[in-house]
């Protein structure tokens, strides 16, 4: 895919197909990007079709995308579910914060 020029017609159903397959995973833009390390406003302007080539962020994006529809990604939904939490509010961050550290004191 890479370096492969796209027309805005192709560009736009591409990105309607990775914004499907994102939906159909329940997974939000936030957890992609958590996932990726690619930023959510560039993995929303991939699914509006808002690109002209096929770069590297863009295969890794639809490479995941692939993963996730066969059940096969990285993450486990557990690790998905608590990043959600994360997002939602400093609250919950600091909540997930003390989780965590009391998880470590039982090393």
């Amino acid at each position: 895919m890479n370096s492969i020029r796209k027309s805005a017609e192709e560009a736009k159903i591409l990105g309607a197909s990775l914004r499907e397959s994102r939906k159909s995973a329940q997974m939000t833009l936030k957890e992609a990007e958590i996932e990726l390390s690619i930023d959510a406003g560039q993995l929303s302007r991939f699914e509006r079709g808002e690109f002209k080539i096929a770069s590297p962020n863009l295969q890794k994006y639809a490479n995941f995308l692939q993963k996730v529809d066969k059940g096969e990604s990285s993450q486990p939904e557990l690790v998905r579910r608590f990043a959600r939490l994360l997002g939602r509010s400093e609250r919950h961050f600091a909540a997930a914060r003390a989780l965590v550290a009391a998880l470590d004191a039982l090393k």
